[in-house]
């Protein structure tokens, strides 16, 4: 039997938008394997040395950018009170690193993940093609302009690396366990 490698373009006003759609959601899915196993304490580790960001950590940071995108760079609103109850925690500490977000059972960061997207596809699934290609104007002194299809594509590039960085912490853990 073959597996078919396709893009069947997920629901929205223009199939184009359809197919980064599939992407984003095929990502998620990627990132939702990786985790599936986790436990509370694989889930809080920080590497060998405690310094790195750990699998929960990264997990809310892909939830509270995804939505920093959408709310603050496309929309230009700060985010609304239901997603700030989802996204209690700031994106980085006071030293401007990732916050670490920890003794979070992984069903919380997956519905959190499951809300945001739900969330983001909303908005995105209604837009015509020339509101996704649309350039927005800098917000608080940002050095760029951009358009949702851009942030999208960030988006998918920006998850598939923390993707990698899960699965690097998960073989290192599994390393240490035996």
């Amino acid at each position: 039997m073959t597996t078919e490698l396709k893009i069947d373009p997920l629901e929205a006003r223009d199939p184009e938008i359809g197919r980064w759609l599939w992407a984003l959601a095929e990502v998620r899915q990627r990132t939702l394997r990786l985790v599936q196993d986790c436990d509370l304490r694989l889930l809080d580790w920080r590497g060998p040395d405690g310094k790195e960001n750990s699998i929960g950590s990264i997990l809310y940071h892909i939830a509270i950018v995804e939505m920093s995108w959408l709310y603050f760079d496309l929309q230009q609103q700060e985010f609304p009170p239901s997603v700030n109850e989802l996204l209690p925690i700031p994106m980085a500490d006071a030293d401007d690193k990732v916050s670490q977000v920890t003794d979070v059972p992984l069903a919380e960061h997956i519905n959190r993940l499951h809300a945001t997207r739900e969330i983001a596809f909303s908005i995105f699934q209604k837009m015509d093609l020339a509101e996704w290609r649309r350039l927005r104007p800098p917000v608080n002194d940002q050095p760029y302009e951009t358009t949702p299809e851009w942030a999208v594509f960030h988006l998918i590039e920006h998850e598939a690396g923390h993707a990698f960085q899960i699965s690097s912490l998960t073989a290192r853990w599994n390393r240490l366990e035996k």
